[in-house]
């Protein structure tokens, strides 16, 4: 575990562009809370005049409490403009730019075989606890400081004895507050693991809400997760139980000493060496400083609360993507589009060791980002590709095609460097793709997938999103990839056109529609390199017609790849590639492969590809 200090100044150091606005809004506490522990002096002084019947000596000490608390009043205004002004929200979107900035780097390999769920979690409780810590400490920890330390130091020079008591009882107080709540810590750890594991079955309940209600298992999935959620309840109340009994006792101990010095300053009055004025304000300095050490313990569980998240917040900062930019790479400009793998090599099965990954099982734990196979490769072997050579040439198109976990896919992840090979290179044009920026490989190649993830946006922001500068996409690029895509044979149908909002997910459009936007966002960039994986499987038979027709069209000159399931789609391709087990076992045209090649047979005739 990472040294709490350690913790702390690393938070600090991911905010340091407000560190002299922090230090500001601190001495700004500072003035605000010395005028809060002069104010006694004078409470005193006009009980002196009191019980003295000195009137003059009472209105001038009325008068200036109440300049004490006008100036209190107007410090604390400027405290909160000048926080709101400089640093309140900033500080937040600050980290949310970290986070997203790290979130790119990690590769897209890496996003699949994460669990987007604790990804997303871990995320946004590590901003939310370094937040909270930064406004844990200069709203509560600073200001009772001062609100301890400052009444002190007053009472050395009122009676020394009273000061005394009083900084022994804080720091106790303070010293068994630490130690419990170090006793503490482990199970707000595993409090925070629970969390995360509630949050994960609750994402995953509401993301497959359609599958639940249509296998009528509503019943038992909310079981299940009422069960995680009684889990969580027992840890809390295995917490909180010893938790109550440490701050109740720890605020007895406060009392007590809190009874001691008044009785002592007491004394010293009734001995003659303290007036009443005096004795009131030594008792509200008193007051003053133990008062806020009943925020001692909730200042200690809210940041020893936001330890654990914060730990995850910094494993994945320091998670290390596997796919990287060369220091110098190499343009790739102008490409025609030719795509050759040379003796690749690949296994998912290496990936979750050779990144590092699981290298630690706890940590990987922690960082919510042990590496899970996606869906081709949910087997009980993950996927891989043995020493596989082939070449597409420019402009052609050609089919992929094997059984579910064959390795089409992976090649797909591996042309748009997804991942890297563990053997054996892929080449774009001559090129090794390792050698370039893969941001502009990936300008190059447009990609339609078997589901066309969409925003709650615009048809017209959806479709032109892979552009560099999508505000300033013109009607001629729409007007063509709609064409092309058959996005023209219903967005006009829209009731704002190209403006139409099409909802979460694109929810507004059907499933045939939400696929032709897809390969108009592909089409629009004007790509040389063509993708489509498993972009009909979910479609009925008439919107497959018209997706086979619209890539037919699209993929006029450009190197294009197919991936599918039904003879119609990929039987008029130029050359179909059959992948069995993870190796190339034949290439040719349908006819040449129907007349030769045992595995294309057996996919025809069991009819996989004839749905």
């Amino acid at each position: 575990m990472m040294n709490k200090i350690k913790i702390f100044k690393r938070a600090l150091s991911l905010i340091a562009p407000f560190h002299k606005k922090i230090a500001i809004f601190c001495f700004l506490i500072l003035i605000s809370q010395l005028i809060s522990a002069a104010a006694p002096i004078f409470y005193g002084k006009t009980v002196n005049a009191v019980t003295d019947l000195n009137q003059h000596a009472f209105v001038g000490s009325i008068i200036i409490l109440g300049v004490i608390w006008a100036l209190r009043n107007v410090i604390s205004l400027l405290r909160e403009l000048y926080e709101v002004r400089n640093f309140d929200y900033e500080v937040g979107k600050h980290l949310s730019k970290i986070s997203m900035e790290k979130f790119f780097t990690i590769s897209m390999g890496q996003h699949h075989l994460g669990h987007s769920a604790i990804k997303r979690n871990i995320l946004n409780k590590g901003e939310s606890a370094i937040t909270g810590t930064l406004w844990t400490t200069i709203y509560t920890v600073v200001p009772n400081f001062f609100t301890m330390v400052l009444p002190l130091f007053f009472l050395t020079k009122a009676a020394w004895p009273v000061a005394l008591i009083l900084l022994v009882t804080i720091v106790v107080y303070i010293f068994y507050s630490s130690h419990y709540h170090n006793v503490l810590f482990p199970r707000f750890k595993e409090m925070d693991s629970a969390n995360n594991t509630v949050n994960q079955k609750h994402s995953e309940i509401i993301e497959n809400a359609d599958v639940v209600i249509v296998n009528a298992q509503e019943a038992r999935v909310s079981a299940e997760y009422d069960i995680e959620v009684g889990n969580n309840s027992t840890l809390y109340r295995q917490l909180w139980s010893p938790y109550s009994y440490w701050y109740y006792g720890g605020q007895l101990f406060v009392v007590i000493a809190r009874i001691t010095a008044m009785a002592y300053a007491g004394y010293l009055t009734f001995t003659g060496k303290m007036n009443p004025g005096l004795f009131i304000t030594v008792v509200l300095w008193i007051q003053q400083s133990t008062d806020v050490l009943s925020n001692v313990g909730t200042i200690q569980r809210n940041l020893a609360k936001n330890i654990a998240p914060i730990v995850k917040y910094f494993a994945y900062l320091d998670f290390q993507p596997d796919i990287t930019i060369p220091a110098h790479p190499t343009p790739l400009k102008n490409i025609t589009g030719t795509i050759e793998f040379r003796d690749v090599s690949f296994s998912y099965e290496a990936r979750t060791t050779k990144d590092g990954v699981t290298e630690d099982k706890t940590e990987d734990e922690e960082e919510g980002v042990n590496e899970k196979q996606d869906d081709e490769n949910a087997s009980d072997k993950p996927s891989t590709i043995n020493a596989i050579s082939f070449k597409l040439e420019a402009g052609k198109r050609y089919a992929f095609v094997g059984k579910s976990g064959a390795g089409k896919s992976t090649m797909v992840n591996l042309i748009l460097r997804a991942f890297d090979p563990d053997k054996g290179g892929v080449y774009v044009d001559s090129i090794n793709i390792k050698d370039v920026d893969y941001r502009e490989l990936r300008r190059h190649i447009g990609l339609v997938p078997q589901d066309v993830a969409l925003f709650d946006g615009t048809l017209r922001y959806n479709v032109a999103f892979g552009l560099e500068n999508p505000e300033a996409v013109t009607p001629e690029q729409l007007d063509r990839a709609a064409r092309l895509s058959r996005v023209s044979e219903f967005f006009t149908k829209l009731e704002k056109g190209w403006d139409t909002m099409i909802g979460e997910r694109g929810i507004k459009l059907s499933g045939g529609q939400r696929q032709r936007v897809g390969i108009a966002r592909a089409l629009i960039k004007e790509p040389q390199i063509l993708i489509f994986d498993e972009a009909t499987s979910s479609l009925d038979t008439e919107n497959e017609a018209r997706i086979r027709e619209s890539i037919q069209e699209a993929s006029a000159g450009k190197t294009t790849i197919i991936i599918a399931h039904r003879l119609a789609t990929v039987r008029d391709a130029d050359e179909i590639l059959v992948f069995h087990h993870g190796a190339l076992v034949g290439k040719g045209t349908h006819d040449e492969l129907l007349a030769n090649n045992e595995q294309y047979k057996e996919l025809v005739s069991s009819q996989v590809y004839l749905k």
